[in-house]
């Protein structure tokens, strides 16, 4: 049986240690399905909800050497193997909000090629007894068109 008291501590120290790492700064939104268009402008956007604005860290894992094959069954590399990543944002393990779809932005980061990235929340990964952070697996979003005023 485990000392709930001293596993308590090291989840505690785990999750404070997991936080420390996150030195990134993301928002987080959630799609409401309903679009809003700006009277001044015409331009049609989504709307959302706020879900966080805080602390996360942008993780790669893999580097897995895969075939590619496109949907329609041709080969993006000619044959070849390319390396497979996986991306994921964590967060605190406190943030108990964001759902599948939402939407994180990269605010700040150490790294300034980071800086402005969307990232859309997949599935969560880390739902286990002992979690020191909510590691999201997400996919890239392409970056938003910018309106040339020339």
């Amino acid at each position: 049986m485990v000392d709930t008291d001293w596993a308590g501590d090291v989840l505690t120290n785990g999750r404070r240690m997991a936080e420390s790492l996150m030195a990134d700064e993301c928002r987080i939104v959630h799609p409401t399905g309903r679009m809003s268009v700006d009277r001044m402008t015409g331009v049609v956007e989504p709307e959302t909800t706020l879900v966080y604005e805080g602390r996360c860290k942008v993780q790669t894992a893999g580097g897995v050497a895969s075939q590619v094959v496109s949907a329609a069954g041709d080969s993006t590399n000619v044959g070849g193997n390319v390396p497979v990543w996986a991306l994921y944002l964590h967060l605190p393990v406190t943030v108990e909000t964001a759902v599948s779809g939402d939407i994180a932005v990269i605010m700040r980061s150490r790294d300034p090629s980071l800086v402005g990235r969307r990232l859309r929340l997949v599935n969560l990964q880390s739902e286990k007894t002992w979690a020191t952070a909510r590691r999201w697996n997400v996919s890239e979003m392409p970056a938003e068109a910018e309106v040339d005023d020339e």
